[in-house]
């Protein structure tokens, strides 16, 4: 199955498939206790924005919707068609201007310039070519901008029930980490063995993380030396 029926299919129901608990728009970091990239990234655009944001593999636009109500400039781009509508009928509901556009991170044109903040949450795992996935996005951001990247690492086995498609976790220090050493990291947290249930299609099961917040550290260039 290709990834993009996987998630129309996922999407086709009319409940969501993701962030089905209260709150879910809420701007307080304290009400998303179970997402750590969540809190970190609301705290973030209260204290460096409003700006321009990307999220790429919006799924059903929770995170773009947030930082949409704390005024930030959003585009959200998802492959799945079903996503595309759900995040366009999730933001009239929450009365929020989203730019979407559906496409994926490796094709996408990407025609509105570079942005403050780039989120990639839990797309690279289905990408096996990371190193232009993730020079794509630092392309992307801004001098000073972040990446938010949440994917899954290799210390736990694909399980089963998400072997429908191809998947490519990464190792904890492995390419993904490695295409972002030469930017400081407000965040590294390498999550083991989470019990996941938030699928209402699939039995519980296990997944390990790689969660990162990367900046792109502008350094302008040294004067030269005068002979």
């Amino acid at each position: 199955m290709e990834i993009r029926d996987f998630f129309d299919s996922a999407y086709s129901t009319p409940e969501r498939y993701w962030w089905r608990q209260p709150n879910i728009y809420s701007l307080s970091p304290e009400d998303h206790a179970g997402s750590l990239m969540t809190q970190f990234i609301l705290r973030h655009a209260r204290h460096h924005g409003p700006g321009r944001a990307l999220d790429v593999g919006s799924g059903e636009g929770a995170d773009a919707i947030r930082l949409a109500r704390l005024g930030w400039e959003v585009d959200a781009v998802e492959l799945s068609g079903n996503g595309v509508r759900k995040i366009q009928k999730f933001a009239r509901e929450a009365e929020v201007q989203l730019r979407i556009e559906r496409g994926d991170l490796l094709t996408h044109p990407f025609r509105h310039g570079r942005y403050d903040m780039v989120i990639c949450n839990g797309v690279l795992h289905y990408i096996q070519d990371k190193e232009t996935a993730c020079r794509r996005l630092q392309e992307l951001t801004r001098p000073g901008g972040i990446n938010a990247i949440s994917l899954w690492s290799d210390y736990t086995p694909v399980p089963d029930c998400h072997r429908v498609v191809p998947t490519f976790p990464d190792r904890e220090r492995g390419t993904v980490y490695q295409a972002y050493a030469t930017w400081s990291k407000p965040l590294l947290y390498f999550e083991r063995m989470r019990v996941e249930q938030g699928h209402h299609d699939m039995p519980g099961h296990l997944h390990s993380f790689i969660k990162m917040i990367a900046q792109n550290v502008y350094r302008p260039p040294e004067p030269r030396k005068s002979s």
